[in-house]
């Protein structure tokens, strides 16, 4: 019998969500590269999985778009269980708070939570302080990044309304 490993930091709903978030940020690419907005030694693929999450993962290795939607199922769930050790109210959450922080969590890593303003406003219930925290996030390698800005504050897909949301 498989054994099968429960996620703790996103409800189903959140876990949905935070799906179609991250995939609608990250897009798709079956190839595995550095991107040129990426530190040096970052090697991605499937729209968001890096060689942290497979350290195995070498520059030009090739997967299939199923290969990399099973993947991408999953990833938000991961972050958000070590998101959930610093703010353990996530699970508890509005949904698309939920799925807002877990995918900051997948662009950055879960430090740009835990360690920084964030997990401390959202553990004292400063939530809009939290939110509007995550857009002093949209430089890599030291450049503004409009994409980046743009995922945190889109009026539609951005991270920060996605947080403040109380649905």
């Amino acid at each position: 019998m498989a054994v099968t490993r429960k996620h703790v930091g996103l409800s189903v709903a959140g876990a949905a969500l935070a799906g179609v978030l991250v995939s609608h940020w990250e897009g798709m690419n079956l190839v595995a590269e550095h991107l040129p907005f990426d530190p040096p030694s970052v090697v991605t693929v499937c729209g968001g999985i890096t060689n942290y999450d497979w350290p195995w993962l070498k520059v030009g290795m090739k997967f299939t778009k199923e290969q990399c939607q099973e993947e991408l199922s999953h990833v938000a769930e991961r972050y958000a269980d070590k998101v959930v050790v610093c703010v353990p109210s996530l699970p508890t959450m509005p949904p698309h708070r939920q799925a807002a922080i877990a995918s900051f969590a997948v662009n950055l890593g879960p430090g740009k939570v835990c360690g920084t303003s964030i997990a401390r406003d959202l553990n004292a219930g400063r939530v809009k302080e939290a939110c509007n925290a995550m857009v002093k996030y949209v430089t890599a390698n030291g450049k503004f990044l409009q994409g980046l800005y743009n995922r945190r504050t889109d009026a539609m897909w951005g991270e920060r309304p996605w947080c403040l949301r109380e649905d």
